[in-house]
């Protein structure tokens, strides 16, 4: 069964997380790219990304661990189309 996505956004803080599992109870954050937050959990397992400044990034897929890059994308696509449903 594939977990659920979800992502949140803060449009006055212009920030949006994308969770690909539970927030762990322990973990560390690391950002890898001006204002890219990737977050993992005590294993070392991505778990979630934080992007500040979301609508001044620009290559955030170029820059974001290989193995959650097609989930972020597909994440961000339905957040967007969702947004353009009730725009």
């Amino acid at each position: 069964m594939e977990k659920k996505v979800r992502v949140y956004y803060d449009k006055e803080m212009d920030t949006i997380d994308v969770w690909f599992d539970d927030p762990p109870d322990e973990g560390f954050s690391r950002e890898i790219s001006d204002g890219i937050i990737v977050k993992y959990n005590s294993k070392g397992v991505v778990v979630g990304i934080e992007i500040l400044f979301l609508s001044k990034q620009k290559a955030v897929l170029d820059v974001v661990p290989e193995e959650i890059r097609e989930d972020l994308e597909r994440a961000v696509n339905e957040f967007v189309n969702a947004v353009k449903a009730i725009a």
